[in-house]
């Protein structure tokens, strides 16, 4: 996926953000709490080359579904696969149950994927004609989010990490041999923040130590300066956060973990 101008870019991710302002996140609320379907999928039935034909497409226009009509496509269209998969692991379970299940997990996919490409977005709208993001199902199943191309000697895989400030990124190993294949010259983890920053304030409010205390307006300073809570939930990244991670990126002489995007 590599349109010809910066306007595209320009104009996909302002016609993604105005999709993501306008999911009803509390409508799904519900399908957090449902887990039934957290099996291994079969190759056939991986969602990833869905989400990417919808909304990072490698060539035309990207259509930003709503979800419901996501999912009933992915649904439809899978059938047969999906019927194996139910003979495997819910023989005698209701056709209904196993769609709610189905419908939980790609929820959770599919608003981890969004916050993906709300990055790849912008950053290709901000640094697209001199190093291009590129972005594919392909590369997500290999353990990759995106790679960016600043030459043909110096390709940097990135991992997109959600953090709070109750736990910290889980790490996501990138075997020596897939680098090599892809040649990627060094790995980077870019974290976003998903905690309520007026929640934090309470919580800085109430700690008991400095250190707490400090911990707590650090982490709350961070997402102010760097990330955007829409008025539904999601949460997005602003310019002056993609230019950090640019500037870190583009003079990086080894792996980047995520804590070096999280100093001041």
């Amino acid at each position: 996926m590599k349109p010809k101008t910066i306007n595209n870019w320009k104009q996909w991710h302002k016609d993604f953000r105005e999709f993501l302002i306008s999911i009803p996140i509390d409508k799904y609320r519900k399908l957090r709490e449902i887990k039934t379907v957290e099996q291994d999928l079969p190759k056939e039935l991986n969602p990833l080359p869905w989400l990417y034909k919808f909304y990072y497409p490698e060539e035309e226009k990207p259509t930003f579904p709503e979800f419901e009509e996501f999912f009933e496509k992915y649904w439809q269209c899978n059938l047969i696969h999906i019927e194996k998969f139910i003979r495997k692991y819910f023989y005698g379970c209701s056709l209904q149950f196993v769609y709610e299940g189905f419908q939980a997990r790609l929820w959770r996919t599919w608003i981890s994927l969004l916050t993906q490409f709300d990055f790849a977005y912008l950053w290709n709208e901000l640094f697209g004609t001199h190093a291009f993001l590129e972005a594919s199902a392909e590369l997500d199943m290999q353990g990759l989010d995106g790679m960016v191309h600043f030459s043909a000697e110096r390709r940097i895989g990135i991992q997109i990490k959600k953090i709070s400030y109750r736990r910290e990124a889980s790490q996501r190993r990138f075997a020596k041999r897939k680098r090599e294949k892809l040649g990627i010259t060094l790995m980077a983890e870019i974290p976003y923040v998903v905690d309520d920053p007026e929640e934090l304030k309470e919580k800085e409010d109430r700690a008991r130590t400095e250190q707490t205390k400090n911990h707590y307006k650090a982490l709350r300073e961070w997402i102010e300066k760097y990330l955007d809570r829409l008025d539904n939930g999601f949460v997005v990244f602003q310019k002056q956060y993609t230019q950090r991670v640019y500037n870190i990126l583009k003079s990086a002489q080894q792996d980047v973990d995520y804590k070096v995007f999280l100093e001041k």
